[in-house]
C-alpha cells in the first residue's frame, strides 16, 4: 500500500511539474541575463554580443550583461559557459574561433574541458570573411608586396592572432600555406590585443575581423590588402578577394549564442526567436553594417548541421598542419 501511495505521489509531482514548466518558460526571464564572451574587450565577438544585448534587453524586459573571460584560446570562457546553470540566465557568445580551439584540442588527442556537445546552438548574428591587414605605415601597399617580401626573407616577418589555433591563426595558416610562405606567429589573448599589436607595429600583418578593423581603417590606423574570401564585400568594394587573386584560402567567421546543454527547450526556443528578431531590428543591422559586417541569422538544426560540416573541415586543416610539422621534424 505504501509503495502504491509513493508511486502515486511521484506521478502527481511529475504531472504538476510538466504543467508548470511552460508557465516558467513563459515568465522567463525574471532577472538579468549574462553573456560570457571568450575574448578580451574590443574583439569582434565582444562587439557583436554587446550590440545584441543593447537590442535584446528591450525585447526580453531584463538587462543583459556581457562579461569577458579571455584566455587559454577561449577555453576559460567556454568552460565557464558550459558549467553555468542550464536555466537560460548564462549564455556564451560562441564563434568560429571557439570552434577552432575545440577542434585543435580534439585533433591533438586531448579532451577539452568544454566541448560543443556541452552547448545548445541558439543562433548566429553574422557570417563574415576575415581581412588581411597591415599597419597604415607599412611599406606593403598590395598583397603582392607582402608575398614578394616574405618570399625574399622566409621567416623574417611575423603575423599576430587572437590566440593559438583560433580563427585568425587558422585563417593565416591557410593563407600562407596556399602561397608557400613562412612567417613567425605571435599569439595574443584575444582579438583586441592582437589588433593593438598590429596598429602598434609589433607584428607585420594579421588576419582580422571586419567589425573590429573597419573603424581602424577609417581612422587611418590599418590598411586592408585583401578579403580572405571567394568574393568582395560591400564595406570594402575596392579591396580584392583572395579568390580573384588566384588564392583559395577561405574560412568564414560566424558569431552567435550558445546555451548550456540541458537548458529547457521552451527557453531555448524563446531565445532563438528573440535572436532572430534582433537580427531583423533596424538599429542592430545599422550597428553591424556600420562596422562593415553583414547580419546573417542561422538557428536550430540548420546551424547544428553547419557546425558539423565546419568541424570536419577544421579536422582536415589540422591534419594537414600535423603532417607538415611531422615532416619538418623528420628532416
Amino acid at each position: 500500500m505504501k509503495k502504491f501511495f509513493f508511486l502515486g505521489a511521484m506521478a502527481v509531482i511529475f504531472i504538476l511539474g510538466l504543467a508548470n514548466f511552460p508557465l516558467a518558460a513563459a515568465d522567463y526571464p525574471t532577472k538579468p541575463i549574462t553573456i560570457i564572451v571568450t575574448v578580451s574587450p574590443g574583439g569582434s565577438n565582444d562587439i557583436q554580443c554587446r550590440a545584441f544585448a543593447s537590442v535584446a534587453d528591450k525585447l526580453l524586459g531584463q538587462p543583459i550583461v556581457v562579461t569577458n573571460k579571455p584566455g587559454a584560446s577561449g577555453m576559460i570562457g567556454l568552460l565557464a559557459g558550459a558549467q553555468a546553470a542550464a536555466d537560460g540566465y548564462t549564455l556564451t557568445g560562441g564563434s568560429t574561433s571557439d570552434m577552432c580551439a575545440l577542434e585543435w584540442e580534439i585533433a591533438n588527442g586531448r579532451k577539452p574541458p568544454a566541448s560543443r556537445p556541452d552547448f545548445i546552438p541558439i543562433g548566429t548574428f553574422t557570417f563574415a570573411p576575415l581581412l588581411i591587414a597591415v599597419p597604415s605605415n607599412s611599406p606593403w601597399k598590395t598583397l603582392a608586396d607582402l608575398i614578394n617580401d616574405a618570399k625574399a626573407k622566409p621567416g623574417h616577418y611575423a603575423f599576430g592572432s587572437g590566440g593559438l589555433y583560433r580563427i585568425a591563426h587558422v585563417n593565416t595558416e591557410l593563407f600562407i600555406r596556399a602561397v608557400g610562405l613562412k612567417f613567425r606567429h605571435v599569439p595574443y589573448a584575444g582579438g583586441g590585443p592582437a589588433l593593438s599589436a598590429l596598429v602598434g607595429n609589433h607584428v607585420d600583418f594579421a588576419a582580422v575581423t571586419v567589425s573590429s578593423s573597419i573603424p581602424l581603417v577609417r581612422g587611418n590606423k590599418l590598411r586592408i590588402l585583401a578579403v580572405q574570401s571567394n568574393q568582395r564585400i560591400k564595406s570594402l568594394p575596392d579591396t580584392p578577394a583572395l579568390k580573384e587573386l588566384g588564392i583559395d584560402a577561405e574560412l568564414r567567421m560566424w558569431i552567435g549564442l550558445w546555451a548550456p546543454q540541458r537548458t529547457p527547450r521552451p527557453i531555448v526556443e524563446k531565445l532563438r526567436k528573440v535572436l532572430q528578431q534582433v537580427t531583423e531590428d533596424k538599429s542592430f543591422i545599422n550597428i553591424i553594417e556600420t562596422q562593415g559586417d553583414e547580419v546573417h541569422f542561422m538557428g536550430g538544426e540548420e546551424w547544428a548541421k553547419y557546425l558539423d560540416t565546419e568541424s570536419e573541415k577544421l579536422a582536415r586543416i589540422y591534419k594537414q598542419i600535423f603532417a607538415e610539422e611531422k615532416e619538418k621534424k623528420g628532416k
